[in-house]
């Protein structure tokens, strides 16, 4: 294989970040942002390092992204029952933004499929999950 792995996501990286970010554009949401509401969704309350450990984000970087989310009063966050660390809840308003939302995302989600032509998108996600899973 001549083509350098990192090249190559890299460069998928940025093409896909802006496919799904045009395509949320109008929403007032980023992509990024998205992805901490919906984990927030998944997972429940979590730490913020934490949080930034399960995006693959620097904290600095999820705590700029987050601000807006905590104003706009979809993510609340509080200081731990122990320790020194915050924890992020999603609310009511979170949920309600996540459902606006996901349409865009589905949108861009079946485009970029049916674009790349994934007849396999299960086993390719496994991939990704895989690369993603060299940092742990």
């Amino acid at each position: 294989m001549d083509q350098c792995i990192f090249t190559a996501v890299r460069k998928a990286n940025r093409v896909l970040f802006r496919r799904y970010q045009d395509a949320l554009s109008e929403t007032g949401v980023s992509i990024v942002q998205l992805s901490i509401l919906r984990a927030l969704e998944r997972q429940g309350p979590l730490a913020l390092s934490r949080l930034a450990d399960d995006l693959a984000m620097e904290r600095t970087s999820l705590y700029r992204t987050i601000e807006p989310l905590i104003d706009s009063g979809a993510v609340h966050v509080e200081s731990a029952l122990t320790g020194k660390s915050k924890v992020a809840k999603l609310t009511v308003e979170g949920r309600s933004t996540i459902e606006r939302v996901m349409p865009f995302w589905a949108k861009a989600q079946e485009r970029v499929l049916n674009e790349v032509a994934l007849t396999d998108a299960p086993n390719f996600q496994r991939t990704l999950n895989a690369i993603a899973k060299l940092s742990t």
